[in-house]
């Protein structure tokens, strides 16, 4: 029971942190509320989580280049995603509902070292008491609760902000530089990391 109240408060701090799939839960934010957003970022982390519980289930080895090509991929996924956002009109890209679901679940797979990420960090709360298919839901289900939780409340506060004058230019502007940022710093740690091996 500890491991998952260690668990959750963990998975709290770190959606809570603003990222890439916060960006467009902003973004889509300012024209209504972003539940096709916010649905294809939880399944997108349901869908890491998934692999890398399979990952440490079979202890599979991955190869330190594919990972690195996925994250440079990604990167200038986001890269291009950020731009995109920036110079359409923001009504263009919040109208369509499925493309804001398949952006957003496209967006938070699109950074393979995530999956690296929840192999080194799930372990510390898998008991070895237990057989991980009986905590796996848990797990799974523990994250989508936060999840919901921390976009949904995004969600209402880029609403909120984009109603004030003075913010809604922020609101309008800030997801679109965090997405070329994150990308630009993923395409950069994976050019280096390829450069160094």
């Amino acid at each position: 029971m500890s491991e998952y109240l260690g668990f959750a408060v963990t998975v709290f701090l770190l959606i809570s942190s603003p990222g890439p799939i916060v960006a467009l839960v902003v973004a889509d934010g300012r024209h209504g509320f972003p539940w096709s957003t916010i649905l294809g970022g939880v399944l997108s982390a349901q869908v890491l989580l998934l692999l890398a519980l399979g990952l440490i289930h079979l202890a599979i080895g991955i190869s330190p280049h594919l990972l690195l090509a996925g994250q440079i991929l990604g990167g200038l996924y986001l890269l291009w995603l950020g731009v995109r956002l920036f110079r359409s009109q923001a009504d263009e890209l919040a109208s369509d509902q499925r493309g804001s679901f398949l952006r957003a679940f496209l967006v938070g797979l699109s950074n393979p070292k995530d999956i690296l990420f929840l192999v080194a960090f799930l372990p510390a709360f898998i008991s070895l008491q237990a057989p991980l298919g009986q905590q796996a839901p848990a797990l799974l289900a523990i994250w989508a609760a936060i999840d919901l939780l921390v976009l949904i409340t995004y969600g209402h506060l880029a609403g909120h902000l984009h109603r004030l004058t003075r913010l809604g230019r922020l609101t309008q502007r800030l997801p679109s530089a965090a997405l070329c940022l994150i990308g630009l710093a993923s395409v950069s740690v994976g050019l280096h990391a390829l450069s160094l091996g």
